[in-house]
């Protein structure tokens, strides 16, 4: 399976648009809102995920209580093993939990988002890796995709790209898992652009970065596939320099 995941409006409303093969497959909306703000609850956070039609798959509920109290301790995960923050249950159309999404540390640079999909928990590890973000989603100890961010952006647009072996992962949890972590890291919210351009290289330490491999594309996906991730990190650059 791979997507592509394009920001298509960043003003007053995060979209975006979830592409297989060049064809639209969903519809991805966030609020323009800084989720770091403890206060404020599901109406300023409600995230959400459609069809090409615009009728609902997923939505999240974002539970402010729960994730006050959650955070409330900055260092509980020394008491409780694990913190979990930036809980959001997610939702199909029948208004019905089906999974969950959260940010959990369970000690000093050991951090890491959750996927609870299907009674599944898949791990997903964080890293700046030069010109791109990746993460690394695990399921258990065996490695089943990745995302890819270029870490050049224009008027506050993301895009990503999301790898994964078949029949691992579903379709829209993965895709909307994109949205999250959008929300979370890279949403710009209060900002109004009309033209701006940024770029950066990033690096970042966490003890869970040997999860990280390097080689995961061209192994599971061929040489061709890898090389054209390079290009899309690459032409992402390109366009940023043309602005």
């Amino acid at each position: 399976m791979i997507l592509q995941i394009n920001q298509v409006t960043a003003n007053g409303r995060n979209q975006f648009e979830i592409l297989e093969n060049g064809q639209l497959l969903f519809r991805g909306s966030a609020p323009f809102y800084n989720p770091g703000i403890p206060i404020g609850g599901d109406v300023f956070r409600k995230l959400t995920l459609t069809d090409v039609m615009n009728r609902s798959i997923l939505y999240t509920d974002y539970n402010t209580v729960e994730n006050l109290a959650a955070s409330a301790v900055p260092l509980n995960w020394l008491f409780k093993g694990a913190k979990q923050v930036c809980r959001y249950s997610v939702l199909n159309g029948e208004n019905q939990i089906v999974g969950r999404f959260y940010f959990e540390q369970t000690g000093i640079a050991k951090t890491k988002l959750v996927i609870e999909w299907r009674g599944r928990l898949i791990a997903c590890y964080q890293k700046g890796a030069g010109k791109k973000e990746v993460i690394s989603f695990y399921d258990g100890e065996t490695q089943i995709g990745q995302l890819t961010k270029p870490n050049a952006v224009v008027n506050n647009l993301d895009c990503y790209l999301l790898h994964f072996l078949d029949n691992s992962l579903d379709r829209e949890i993965a895709a909307f898992f994109t949205i999250y972590y959008d929300f979370l890291r890279h949403n710009h919210s209060g900002e109004i652009v009309k033209k701006g351009r940024r770029t950066d290289v990033e690096f970042t330490f966490d003890l869970y970065n040997k999860f990280y491999n390097k080689n995961f594309i061209v192994e599971n996906f061929g040489k061709e596939e890898n090389e054209r991730v390079e290009q899309f990190i690459k032409d992402a650059y390109k366009v940023r320099k043309k602005k």
